[in-house]
């Protein structure tokens, strides 16, 4: 029997809110054993009364079934990052590395961030360099706990990307200053990838485990819920 594909999945939010978490909010996900929590970007957001900011947000998770491993950067890079820099790239790219330094990178590097992020707390495209305080204010905590520096962030740049530690290597969220779903779509349907199959789902349709991970507990011969396309 050949084995099963792999599975993209890329779960979006536009417009969504950028807002901090409250001091008492936890993550509200469900758990089991044998897969990885919810990522806590994929949990439920809780009212906060701060001012908030519309952006797009965007979650890329992957499965690579032949292996048993979950996480995007267990796919092949062709599955995904041409497709990204396609739909996101601008003219610079920039990281935070984790011990705190900002350098810019040449293509070939973006690329290979994008598919290993490892010492990289942030990711960073705009159309050109972004002041590296702002990145720095941002790099290393979660989105929510670092709303105002994001937003701030935003202001100068197009895209940023936080790697997220998934149960084998790392997922992708990025938040966007302008509506992403549409290009990225186009981008993943202009670059098919053979054995590897590309799901999307609007991120409020996520909010449990079984819907995260609908490409393994969804019985193989049901029909896909309506809001989930495969392009």
């Amino acid at each position: 029997m050949p084995d099963s594909p792999d599975v993209l999945k890329y779960f979006h939010e536009e417009p969504a809110l950028l807002e901090p978490v409250t001091p008492d909010a936890d993550p509200d996900a469900r758990r089991r054993a044998e897969r990885p929590d919810l990522p806590e970007e994929l949990s439920t957001l809780r009212d906060d009364p701060f001012d908030t900011n519309d952006v797009y947000r965007g979650y890329l998770a992957g499965t690579h079934p032949a292996g048993d491993d979950v996480g995007l950067t267990t796919l092949s890079s062709d599955a995904y990052v041409p497709s990204l820099l396609d739909a996101l790239g601008r003219a610079w790219w920039g990281r935070v590395t984790a011990p705190g330094a900002v350098e810019a990178l040449a293509p070939d590097a973006v690329k290979r961030v994008l598919h290993a992020p490892l010492r990289t707390d942030l990711l960073v495209t705009a159309d050109a360099p972004v002041d590296a305080e702002r990145m720095t204010a941002v790099a290393g905590r979660a989105p929510r706990r670092a709303a105002q520096a994001l937003q701030a962030l935003l202001a100068e740049a197009a895209t940023v990307f936080f790697p997220e530690p998934a149960h084998d290597g790392f997922d992708w969220t990025f938040f966007s200053v302008a509506p992403v779903r549409d290009r990225l779509v186009e981008a993943f349907r202009d670059r098919p990838v053979e054995g590897t199959r590309r799901f999307v789902l609007p991120y409020q349709k996520a909010r449990s485990e079984s819907k995260f991970y609908f490409d393994t507990w969804h019985p193989t011969d049901s029909p896909l819920p309506s809001y989930i396309e495969e392009v």
